[in-house]
């Protein structure tokens, strides 16, 4: 049977949907359902894997397996630009028929939207996939590697309590972002840094509204607070939610002293009940394990975790060709 593959176009939509929901529900079925369940939820509150978007959207990129005789599309893959760059893309989706044989046609997608992007000046290449997701697999078969772990965190709703004191809390300032970026390297891995920022200006690029992070949201006229002992050392910031969206709360702290991440939980946590009371949503990666533990002791679950993976392609350019001198004379001159 011969596949071919090519860009998705509008009257694709309707055979698009229908595989989706075909994907779907196998992955309903025990042990899959509550990941699944997870993966959806998770998708109202930050793009990731396995979440359809709209192919008339001018920042995605779709293609469609379909074969060759029926023209029956078969799977299809979908990239949006990230926010790091137009050197970035992200995969939100690859959906194949039961049919198919995962590891070969999801490696011809998988190729064809890299030569794709290559095109383009693409070189980074970057998916969110649920942990124990057999689709991992693939990704790693072509050639990604996981640099993160990102847990999502939810309580219905936050209990009052009395705010702790908290020395060095104050609003965050504008110029304050340069204090926030060195704290954030101080506590992000640098091989986690150095793929989604690994300069301050790329930080700042990222971690706008819509990137690829939920772990820093940002929106005009939000909460945000910082903890300044000489220099930021802590950071709390708060998106309220809004139809059937829960709060998004974020969070981060230095290791040291070691009883901030205990003050600033309970901090933000007493701001959220008191200003937005209602479900709070907080995404926290594998080394803030002080904060996952003090948010479960507070009641929070965790609904889903996924894993985040990351593929850099060199780009080719042509090479410049040397001339020698005594050949140059055979070289057209102009001007």
């Amino acid at each position: 049977m011969t596949q071919q593959v090519r860009p998705a176009q509008l009257k694709d939509l309707g055979a698009i949907e229908a595989l989706y929901r075909q994907q779907a529900r196998e992955a309903e079925r025990p042990p899959l359902k509550r990941q699944f369940a997870s993966t959806r939820l998770w998708f109202l509150l930050n793009n990731t894997f396995a979440a359809i978007l709209p192919i008339t959207s001018a920042a995605d990129h779709v293609y469609v397996m379909e074969e060759g005789r029926h023209r029956m599309i078969q799977g299809f893959v979908q990239a949006e630009n990230a926010a790091l760059g137009p050197h970035v893309w992200q995969i939100l989706n690859l959906c194949l028929s039961p049919d198919l044989d995962r590891f070969q046609d999801g490696t011809a997608l998988l190729d064809h939207l890299f030569n794709e992007g290559l095109k383009r000046g693409v070189t980074k290449f970057i998916v969110r996939v649920p942990v124990g997701d057999p689709i991992a697999d693939l990704f790693k078969a072509r050639g990604f590697s996981a640099y993160a772990t990102e847990h999502a965190l939810l309580k219905e709703t936050i209990d009052p309590r009395p705010a702790p004191p908290l020395p060095g809390w104050r609003p965050m300032r504008r110029e304050d972002e340069l204090g926030l970026y060195l704290l954030y390297v101080a506590t992000t891995p640098k091989s986690v840094a150095g793929v989604e920022a690994s300069n301050f200006a790329e930080w700042r690029r990222s971690f706008q509204p819509g990137s690829f992070s939920a772990r820093i949201p940002r929106r005009a006229g939000q909460p945000r607070f910082v903890v300044e002992r000489v220099q930021v050392v802590g950071w709390m910031s708060l998106v309220t939610g809004g139809g059937g969206r829960p709060h998004s709360l974020g969070l981060m702290a230095a290791p040291q002293p070691p009883d901030l991440w205990a003050l600033l939980v309970q901090r933000s946590l007493a701001y959220v009940a008191e200003h937005q009371p209602g479900p709070v949503w907080c995404s926290l990666r594998h080394y803030d394990e002080a904060g996952i533990r003090l948010l479960q002791k507070e009641g929070f679950e965790v609904i889903a975790s996924q894993m985040l993976m990351v593929r850099e392609l060199p780009l080719k350019v042509p090479a410049r060709m040397r001339v020698r001198i005594k050949d140059k004379r055979l070289v057209p001159q102009y001007g």
